[in-house]
């Protein structure tokens, strides 16, 4: 008798753990929920930051003759959909400059001219940007990915050869073979591409330009290297690839005097996707990536600053930089309302990822399914209205976003309160189960034996 008694107990006790253990898991799954859309939404972006970066660049005649006809590039950090906003602030030289220019790519340089440069004489250039800068996660759906149209300019310039990214070269059209196999989804396929190179090179810093081909040889490379090789790969593979110089941050207040490069592939219906194997960003680019150049630079190589002259065969050049970065303020951009009303509305936006996560550990998905659906859905939708507002510029989208977030608001708060009910009962139902087990012990072990 009271050997049944606590094989009872411990049954109950056990199906009840089970109970707890089996809500605790779906509270981690996944809600599916079916909404049509008419448009994909390929990227959340979050973390707004304002930045102030500062670029210093000398230039010097370090040798005994006088160079002559002296033209030198500068490419600048430009808007760029949906990394960052950027504001030239001030240009601060020690000569006065030409104009700008453009290149095919869409690069922007500042360019002078200059007759000539005596031995021992500078050009002192200084850039000031104000730039707001988002993490940008892509969202792939590699079933959701269009045909590329191979008749297009895009196309045939990003999956041609060029210097350092020899994609015609036997090696590297051998090897993105083998990595391809059987695959033909171009996103699929990107991927195992950026594991290949992982894998596949050891980062050793690199004095000068050495390309794809060089990389896959001797299976090592800084940034360059690494951005070569994943580029040409793709580009053998079919796929448009291109790679993106610049600079990047690992905080707000730093400073550095070296670029840093990494790539982008091509996917229709999504653009241009990014990919840093030495930072081990995949999909994804984080608010301090600030782009110069967006391949087939006006000269080779990539580079931050591009110099011809006529000089004698022992003529010496030198250049310098530094590039500065430090917190900047949202007032910087007072006259720039897109860049300006996008801030307000993503920092609201930080409050409703708390708040979903809120909701997420409290059960909606068990206790109120519907309403966690909606919520889901409500957030899906503000980011593709944050999208299409980086896409077409179309203020009228602000308002949208901010009645979104106040909807999303008040549909949590309403989840919080629902979910806060349910497991204010679930505890006292297991309260009252323990104390009607523990009674009914006690009265069993009460119970005399004979």
């Amino acid at each position: 008798m009271k050997k049944l008694s606590s094989w009872r107990f411990g049954k109950k006790k056990n199906l009840l753990v089970l109970f707890i253990v089996l809500l605790l898991f779906s509270l981690t799954l996944p809600l599916s929920h079916a909404f049509s859309k008419e448009e994909i939404l390929k990227y959340k972006i979050r973390s707004p930051t304002v930045s102030r970066v500062t670029h210093e660049i000398t230039i010097i005649n370090e040798g005994a003759f006088q160079v002559e006809n002296v033209k030198v590039w500068i490419p600048i950090i430009k808007n760029e959909t949906p990394h960052h906003f950027a504001l030239i602030e001030n240009i601060t030289l020690s000569r006065p400059y030409g104009n700008f220019e453009n290149d095919s790519s869409n690069n922007t340089y500042i360019f002078w001219k200059i007759d000539r440069i005596s031995p021992g004489k500078l050009l002192k250039v200084k850039i000031e940007y104000s730039i707001l800068s988002f993490s940008t996660q892509y969202l792939i759906n590699a079933d959701a990915v269009g045909e590329y149209s191979k008749e297009s300019w895009l196309y045939r310039n990003y999956t041609r050869s060029e210097k350092f990214i020899e994609s015609d070269d036997a090696f590297i059209v051998e090897a993105a073979k083998s990595i391809a196999g059987d695959e033909t989804n171009p996103h699929i396929l990107a991927l195992k591409i950026a594991d290949f190179v992982s894998k596949n090179l050891a980062y050793k810093a690199q004095d000068e330009e050495r390309g794809a081909v060089w990389a896959l040889e001797h299976g090592e490379g800084d940034c360059s290297e690494f951005s070569y090789l994943f580029t040409a790969l793709c580009r053998a593979c079919g796929i448009p690839a291109r790679v993106k110089a610049g600079v990047a941050f690992h905080s707000n207040a730093e400073e550095t005097s070296f670029g840093h490069m990494w790539a982008e592939y091509f996917l229709p219906n999504y653009g241009w996707i990014p990919i840093d194997l030495t930072w081990n960003q995949i999909c994804y680019q984080n608010s301090l990536h600030f782009s110069l150049l967006h391949s087939f630079p006006i000269r080779y190589p990539y580079d931050t600053v591009f110099i011809e002259c006529s000089a004698p065969l022992k003529a010496s050049i030198g250049v310098y930089q530094t590039i500065r970065i430090s917190p900047g303020s949202i007032a910087d951009f007072e006259g720039f309302t897109l860049a300006r009303l996008t801030y307000d509305v993503l920092s609201k936006a930080e409050t409703m990822k708390s708040l979903n996560f809120i909701v997420a550990l409290m059960g909606a998905r068990v206790f109120t399914p519907q309403d966690y659906a909606d919520l889901e859905a409500a957030i899906e939708e503000f980011y593709l209205m944050i999208q299409q507002l980086l896409e077409t510029n179309d203020l009228g989208r602000i308002q949208q976003a901010n009645l979104q977030i106040e909807y999303i608001l008040s549909l949590g708060e309403r989840v919080i309160f629902k979910c806060g009910i349910m497991l204010a009962l679930i505890v006292l139902i297991m309260i009252l189960i323990v104390y009607a087990l523990s009674l009914r012990r006690w009265r069993i072990e009460g119970e005399p034996t004979f």
